[in-house]
């Protein structure tokens, strides 16, 4: 349910992109379109073969039903903060790294406190789908792929709108956090 919602997000703000995007410049569009399929291949494979057959059984662990409730909790909280991001972003949100003609900063709602609350919530699906499937080698194939989406992203993200906006993004990134409001 919790994958059904976010790509239900995802699609209305993709045909919104279609329509309405101008690229100015993007960074990297082959590199870009391999990190998507990435994503894809440690998220939704995985999360398939848990579901469907017994294939991933090797790596369960023991979890409380409560915790798993839990975890399901935390997924839900996840999409309404995935839908609440994308709302704040309109237009402004790309599915790839690029600048546009039209884009403008945005540093209130969910992008107060963090930079990337995308990637942030990414965090939290994480957790979500950890507790949900109990099953180390998702949450192995998930931290792996999020770790280098966060590590190749998040520098050029950065330098991106830094060469956009100036001393207005450098002093945005003062005041806040990459990911985790308060810590990091």
């Amino acid at each position: 349910m919790v994958v059904v919602a976010m790509n239900v997000i995802r699609i209305h703000y993709m045909k919104r992109y279609g329509k309405r995007h101008h690229k100015e410049k993007e960074i990297a569009p082959v590199r870009e379109k391999r990190l998507t399929q990435m994503m894809f291949v440690v998220m939704a494979i995985p999360g398939v073969l848990w579901l469907f057959t017994p294939w991933l059984s090797f790596g369960q662990f023991a979890l409380p039903d409560g915790v798993r409730i839990a975890g399901f909790a935390v997924g839900v909280c996840g999409m309404w903060w995935f839908y609440r991001i994308h709302r704040t972003l309109g237009d402004n949100w790309s599915p790839v790294l690029e600048i546009r003609t039209e884009h403008t900063l945005i540093v209130s709602g969910p992008y107060k406190r963090v930079r990337h609350p995308m990637y942030s919530d990414m965090i939290l699906w994480m957790v979500s789908f950890v507790l949900i499937t109990a099953n180390w080698f998702y949450a192995a194939t998930l931290c792996i792929g999020l770790a280098i989406l966060f590590a190749v992203r998040i520098p050029d993200e950065e330098k991106l709108m830094t060469e956009r906006f100036g001393e207005q993004y450098t002093a945005y990134m003062k005041r806040t956090k990459r990911l985790i409001p308060y810590v990091y």
